[in-house]
């Protein structure tokens, strides 16, 4: 096995193999060894962490865990374990795993080897070393490994200006660099960052209270919209499960951007659309479910039309919003019954379009995008409505699903034809994100090609140096992270499950 060849790293990693021993790294640990800690207080990590007003020994288990989160999936795995990180604790029910006996812990770590790797979506999971070669092999590569990302120097406030300074356009390689798929840190991790970033992000009003959030998050894009704001609220309970306590005031706020003539819209709508209104409704069902939006829901019927019903992406976001709020409704079964007719035939399969053309159904396209967003709907509602027909829907189009290759996103014009003229709403979509969601709301597990393909696509455009997801252009726009925080946690969710019916099965990795 090769050392790190940077002197500073040889340095980190041979004192990350002492930690490694008892209790491994630990903040009471570190406050009383007499072990060399300036080698470690001196990277550019925990300076970061400790400018955040950190003390000594948590700012250096934080940089730790930072670092070694954002590994090679089995490499990151390995340093979790070997150094008592918990990056995965309560996700694997093995109490030995941080046990504060070294041994016990590599004996863990190969009886749930397949098991942490299924958390992190990795598929097939490799098999898992002898102890042997573990302790004498694999465990040298990890820390190795994690001690080159340790010493890897940070950004400079220089840079981090120039940066600001850039177009967008010109800005977008320095955020994420395309030409390599990073695999995908513990989501409690990087949930942490997302939530700061996004509060960083937050439209305040004159006297510092929360008004919402704007559509793009580059600093300096206000104002406060209806439609950013419900993505934000989704984003923040998707990310801690609960609305923090001082986002109530934007909760408030929200409501007060309803049209007097009732309904959302956005800034270049003339009048509520369905669209909009149902992703708002959809936020403040999720944030207080006990409020009455029976009024709201009765004005959303009265918007959707001919040209709402033309239009899968509004007909999916719409039923979205119905399933969760009144899914025995009339209206959410001629919803659903309005999506199931927008679909075409391709084929062997009936899939749905960007837009249904009545005079020739094939002249528009099977598309990945809005077949992805149907099924997601649709799945929602068979969980609470069950229904043969939709489920005969869900399983055709998770079956073309898998085989789609081409996860780019994608963007639609919706124009309303108006009495003096048109509106033109400009939509994109986060392709990668909404296969995830619908392949594993249709029952897929995470840990399916499918899946794993389309949550490596989701990552390349996560930036890691603003902690949010941008598009290709440089824009950092809201929905964007909040549909790869939506499909994050639902994979994750998926693996919890897989993992309990392993367990139900009688296979146990414990």
């Amino acid at each position: 096995m090769h050392a790190p060849v940077d002197p500073a790293a040889a340095g980190v990693a041979s004192l990350l193999k002492s930690l490694r021993t008892r209790a491994g790294l630990q903040v009471e640990r570190l406050t009383g060894t007499e072990l060399p800690l300036d080698v470690l207080t001196e990277l550019d990590r925990v300076r970061q962490v400790r400018a955040e007003g950190e003390s000594i020994e948590p700012a250096i288990v934080r940089a730790v865990q930072a670092a070694a989160s954002s590994l090679e999936p089995t490499m990151s795995i390995v340093a979790d374990v070997i150094l008592c990180l918990r990056l995965s604790e309560g996700a694997v029910a093995d109490p030995r795993l941080y046990a504060s006996d070294l041994q016990i812990r590599r004996m863990a770590l190969l009886d749930n080897w397949s098991a942490l790797h299924e958390l992190r979506s990795v598929s097939p999971a490799p098999d898992p070393p002898t102890l042997r070669t573990l302790r004498l092999e694999v465990e040298t590569v990890a820390l190795n490994a994690l001690a080159a990302a340790l010493s890897a120097p940070g950004e400079s406030p220089a840079t981090a200006a120039r940066a600001r300074s850039q177009p967008a356009s010109e800005a977008a390689p320095a955020d994420v660099d395309l030409s390599v798929a990073r695999p995908p840190p513990l989501l409690y991790q990087v949930f942490h960052d997302i939530a700061r970033a996004l509060r960083s992000r937050l439209i305040r009003g004159a006297s510092g209270e929360p008004e919402g959030w704007p559509h793009d998050l580059r600093r300096g894009s206000p104002p406060a919209t209806p439609q950013a704001t419900a993505y934000g609220l989704l984003a923040m309970v998707g990310l801690s499960g609960h609305l923090p306590a001082d986002l109530v005031p934007v909760v408030a706020h929200l409501r007060g951007m309803a049209l007097p003539s009732g309904g959302y819209a956005t800034r270049d709508q003339v009048a509520a659309r369905p669209e909009v209104t149902a992703k708002v409704l959809q936020a403040l069902h999720i944030v207080d479910g006990t409020a009455d939006l029976s009024a709201e829901l009765s004005a959303l019927e009265q918007t959707i039309g001919d040209f709402e019903k033309h239009r899968p992406y509004i007909l999916a976001t719409v039923l979205e919003c119905m399933a969760e709020l009144a899914p025995e409704s009339a209206f959410t079964q001629q919803v659903a019954n309005d999506l199931l007719a927008a679909r075409a035939e391709y084929g062997q399969y009936q899939l749905w379009p960007e837009k249904v053309i009545d005079q020739d159904p094939l002249a528009a396209a099977a598309s990945v995008i809005h077949t992805a967003r149907a099924t997601r709907a649709l799945a929602q509602l068979q969980l609470v409505r069950p229904s043969v027909g939709v489920q005969a829907a869900i399983s055709e189009a998770s079956d073309w699903l898998i085989g789609q290759t081409s996860l780019e996103n994608v963007s639609e014009i919706l124009d309303r034809r108006l009495p003096d003229g048109a509106e033109r709403s400009y939509i994109r979509h986060f392709t990668a994100a909404w296969i995830v969601k619908a392949l594993v709301s249709a029952g897929l597990p995470a840990s399916h090609p499918a899946v794993s393909a389309a949550v490596a696509q989701l990552w390349r455009r996560y930036s890691y140096r603003i902690s949010l997801w941008t598009y290709r252009n440089g824009d950092v726009p809201i929905w964007m992270s909040a549909d790869a925080i939506d499909a994050l946690r639902l994979a994750a969710l998926a693996t919890m499950r897989a993992g309990r019916t392993r367990e139900d099965n009688g296979v146990s990795f414990q």
